[in-house]
């Protein structure tokens, strides 16, 4: 999985764009850069996940913890722009109704 970081507006807002794999030994390279993301200043996050070429149910409840806690730190998680894996691994899920997707026509071109 390769992640990229674009902010949409300084120290606020960023999406963070995930290529590839996610599941569960992929997403703790995500923690570390929302975790990262947050402790620079951004609250509000969007996880672009149009480039998602496969997914697990189990990353979903880990995403759904993440998102939890960043509620808890006043800030925002944002599912956006799913990909056709990740929509049809999302509709499956019990945690379909908790993690809504967003179409939110978002591109990102800076690397981490």
């Amino acid at each position: 999985m390769a992640l990229k970081r674009t902010p949409i507006t300084p120290d606020y807002f960023m999406t963070l764009a995930l290529d590839g794999e996610l599941d569960t030994g992929s997403i703790p390279a995500f923690c570390e850069l929302a975790s990262q993301v947050l402790g620079e200043g951004s609250r509000h996050l969007i996880m672009d996940l149009s480039l998602v070429t496969r997914c697990d149910n189990g990353c979903f409840f880990t995403v759904l913890g993440i998102r939890e806690a960043i509620h808890h730190a006043g800030g925002s998680l944002t599912l956006a722009n799913p990909s056709r894996c990740v929509q049809l691994t999302l509709s499956r899920s019990i945690l379909r109704d908790l993690l809504p997707l967003h179409d939110l026509g978002l591109t990102t071109n800076t690397t981490l």
